[in-house]
């Protein structure tokens, strides 16, 4: 399927397709072209570490089945060879977007550091919310309470080793000494292409995970196209999703938070950061073709999915010429690209049952 959108003669050509067979072949040879393999939401344990606290989510991801052979499989063996796929997709970069794990282990975070390193590739990791929380945490000030010590701390190899740890993406920010950066939020220039990403695993996006990306986007040349990496996918037009699976949904908070007790957790706040909703809304009027962003990668609803950052009407009515053009094709997921033009946010199904995404940019 292809969707194409021309605005104006002196403006920025944008297209969105899928690709398989010979057209994706063909993308082998653009030697401009940046591919991503998006891998997210693989939920690996290796073993039930901290019962009881540990037992419910290793339980329900011990076993799974390939989507495609309906072969069974675990969660490990589909990373293993997802990763070990990077180098016959010929991509660029991996991309790892949160719940790559289903609770904080170091065990497990070498065994997939190990995974990494035999494939050769290098990699940008955000977390996802299951990746810091460990179950049974009653007592907690709040439900997010050991999101930052435990990224800090069990994750700190990720992140030393990511792609996104330093370089020359940060010097736009100057004199910056927020403690976030490098893994509530950070960057990555490779072929050209900026890939940002934001920790949105508590559902939120902090003042300064916001202010990061306002820099960024403002700062970036016209001939640099983004893509931003989030585990849990924007609230946006035409999304259908409850409250739980969405960053910005107006009903999320305390009220629509059914699962504080079987996760055995404080309940989250009342409701959204103002911070959160004005992430929302510089991403879109920052959205290709009126601007540099090209693509958003999410996962966390273990559904492929794709969505217009901006709604086509309100896109063609505010276009202006941004720079050069960019053609994105997507192949792997299984849904179907929504018509029109513009960027998208595409959010990839589970990797516990072999799914993946490979974004290509050029």
């Amino acid at each position: 399927m292809r969707c194409c959108c021309v605005f104006g003669l002196a403006a920025a050509w944008f297209c969105l397709r899928d690709v398989s067979g010979e057209d994706f072949q063909a993308d082998l040879s653009d030697l401009s072209a940046v591919r991503l393999l998006h891998i997210t939401d693989s939920h690996i344990s290796l073993s039930d570490e901290v019962p009881p606290r540990s037992s419910r989510m290793f339980g329900a991801y011990a076993r799974s089945r390939n989507r495609d052979t309906k072969s069974p499989t675990t969660p490990q063996q589909e990373f293993s060879r997802l990763v070990g796929l990077a180098q016959d997709l010929h991509v660029d970069l991996v991309v790892l977007g949160g719940d790559i794990f289903n609770f904080p282990s170091n065990q497990t975070v070498t065994w997939v550091l190990e995974q990494l390193r035999t494939a050769g590739k290098s990699f940008v990791f955000t977390s996802g919310n299951h990746d810091w929380m460990l179950e049974g945490q009653q007592g907690a000030s709040r439900y997010d309470a050991a999101r930052i010590s435990e990224l800090e701390s069990t994750f700190r190899p990720l992140y030393e080793q990511s792609l996104s740890n330093g370089g020359s993406c940060y010097m736009s920010l100057g004199h910056w000494n927020r403690p976030g950066i490098g893994i509530l939020y950070g960057c990555t220039v490779i072929k050209g292409l900026l890939l940002l990403f934001i920790d949105n695993s508590n559902y939120q996006v902090d003042a300064d995970q916001l202010e990061f990306a306002r820099v960024q986007l403002e700062s970036v040349s016209k001939d640099t196209p983004i893509v931003i990496l989030l585990h849990i996918p924007l609230m946006l037009p035409g999304v259908t999703l409850p409250a739980k699976e969405l960053c910005g949904h107006a009903q999320w908070g305390a009220a629509t938070d059914t699962l504080w007790q079987l996760e055995g957790r404080p309940r989250w706040p009342a409701g959204n950061l103002q911070s959160t909703l004005d992430f929302r809304d510089l991403l879109q009027a920052k959205a290709a073709p009126n601007g540099p962003v090209v693509a958003v990668l999410s996962g966390h609803t273990h559904e492929d999915a794709s969505v217009l950052l901006r709604p086509p009407a309100e896109t063609a009515e505010t276009c202006e010429p941004w720079g050069r053009s960019w053609t994105v094709r997507s192949e792997g997921g299984r849904e179907k690209l929504k018509e029109g033009g513009g960027a998208l946010q595409y959010t990839t199904s589970s990797a516990t049952e072999g799914a993946y995404r490979v974004l290509t940019i050029y």
